[in-house]
């Protein structure tokens, strides 16, 4: 195997997260712009909410779909019946390209309202987006949204290509970008996979990364969904951080301890691992070298060429089928990167290949290894 180029358009770009709505907005902008389609969602808007029965939402070009998770934000007040920075839901009566009509529970009646309001209104809804189909059609989907009152954070969860099972997405359950004022985060995607993560020092709840990798021939066809959520964040709320790919690959015992949340769907497998202590069921890159612990101190061998220049490698993804463990197996390959076996500080970058690149991994001297991802 060799490195597998994605083509398209490669993103790199940073933004500053000081709120959630930052967050959905620059993620949602940048996915697309790497070739992600829009599901369903939208960066929140100012609108216009009726104070009638039923109530009706007024947003041009909304693009929003029956059953999407919508919150009301105010400068002022809301009108009577609607409650701040609660999940309500979009309901398929009275749906237009420009309006909609919402319901406090999924497929339930509309709200209505009264009173009076003031200030100015905004809706943000959740955000669903689907990757580009790989060449022998697989995709993977990414739900991102604020859960509303009591959760600090964006949340992140992935889905299958129609978004009938997937991981869940809760302040227990996903991945985590916490907002905060002057927080710079850095998008690194393509259209099959993203990195989002805090520049040089990663702080908790900073660092998602998800996508569908590249299929060698022999499993084309075999794997018809497949889709990997990594991060570093236990809960929307502990301010821990917690291993990831940020800061290594792979578990090699069975009583590992202290992993990050994962999702990964594999056909009709679904594994979300949210704080088990069984974690060999979390994803892994496979890494070389540094695998063979003899022959020289620190446990290495075999990681430079004669010249001294660092072993190279193709990132092989893997994860067991079972959340009680068993052999992680090789689902496939990450798409524009590469492992090279040699210690780097995480957000180095360097060119080769006719391609510019930027480490993901930070400083990892255990392994001795660092993830390089395609930038533009």
């Amino acid at each position: 195997m060799s490195i597998q180029y994605a083509g398209g358009t490669n993103v790199n770009a940073l933004f500053t997260g000081n709120v959630k709505n930052d967050i959905l907005t620059n993620v949602y902008t940048q996915l697309v712009n790497a070739g992600w389609s829009v599901v369903t969602g939208n960066v929140p808007s100012t609108v216009t909410v009726s104070i009638s029965t039923p109530a009706v939402v007024s947003w041009t070009a909304h693009g929003l779909t029956a059953g999407t998770q919508i919150r009301f934000q105010t400068t002022g007040a809301l009108p009577t019946g609607i409650t701040a920075n609660t999940t309500y839901y979009v309901i398929a009566t009275g749906l237009g390209a420009n309006s909609f009509q919402f319901s406090a529970s999924f497929g339930g009646a509309a709200v209505n309202t009264s009173g009076s309001q003031s200030g100015v209104q905004t809706c943000v809804p959740e955000i669903l987006l689907q990757s580009a189909a790989t060449p022998w059609s697989v995709v993977t989907r990414v739900r991102f949204r604020d859960n509303g009152t009591g959760s600090a954070c964006v949340t992140f969860s992935i889905e299958n290509s129609t978004s009938t099972f997937g991981g869940g997405n809760s302040t227990t359950s996903g991945q985590y970008l916490l907002p905060v004022t002057g927080k710079t985060f850095r998008v690194v995607a393509n259209k099959y996979q993203a990195w989002i993560f805090q520049p040089a020092t990663s702080g908790n709840r900073s660092f998602v990364a998800f996508g569908t990798p590249y299929l060698p021939s022999f499993l084309q066809g075999s794997i018809t969904e497949c889709g990997w959520l990594v991060g570093n964040a236990l809960n929307d709320s502990t301010a821990a951080i917690y291993p990831s790919f940020r800061t290594g690959f792979c578990h090699t015992t069975s009583n590992n301890q202290n992993d990050a949340n994962t999702q990964t769907i594999t056909n009709t497998n679904v594994l979300d691992v949210a704080g088990a202590a069984n974690l060999v069921s979390t994803p892994q890159i496979i890494i070389g070298a540094a695998q063979l612990p003899r022959g020289v101190p620190g446990g290495q061998t075999g990681m430079h060429w004669h010249d001294a220049s660092a072993l190279m490698l193709e990132p092989l993804i893997s994860w067991p089928t079972s959340s009680t463990g068993g052999e992680p197996l090789i689902r496939g390959q990450l798409w524009d990167s590469v492992i090279i076996h040699d210690t780097f500080a995480g957000d180095t970058t360097t060119s080769f290949d006719s391609h510019n690149w930027i480490a993901i991994t930070d400083t990892d001297t255990g392994d001795r290894a660092t993830l390089f991802v395609v930038t533009p």
